[in-house]
């Protein structure tokens, strides 16, 4: 994996989406996607809006969406630049915990 590299974002929008596979976070700045999150004790969402939403998000997820939610921080990846190749976003709160994250998951590329 020594053609992969890090990369982690500038504080951010994302939609931490839980699905029938796990926790999936997509790039809600990249995408320009901005939906209310699927569980609001105030104003609930109505049957078709929710469709529209899981529409939008199952071209970006995998399993069955079952619930959603905008989140803000920092993404952290590894890709190959010119490649499809790349790993799954996780998102964290500071620029430290996603590159301890990404040391810890996939080691330090450059020893």
């Amino acid at each position: 994996m020594a053609f992969m590299q890090k990369q982690i974002t500038e504080k951010q929008a994302w939609i931490r989406v839980e699905t029938s596979y796990g926790t999936e976070f997509v790039d809600a700045v990249s995408l320009g996607l901005n939906m209310r999150d699927s569980q609001t004790a105030t104003h609930p969402m109505r049957a078709k809006e929710r469709e529209t939403a899981i529409s939008k998000l199952s071209d970006y997820c995998e399993g069955t969406i079952l619930e959603w939610e905008t989140v803000r921080g920092f993404g952290a990846r590894l890709s190959a630049p010119g490649y499809l190749d790349r790993t799954e976003w996780a998102v964290f709160d500071t620029p430290e915990e996603a590159e301890k994250y990404l040391e810890e998951m996939y080691g330090d590329e450059e020893e």
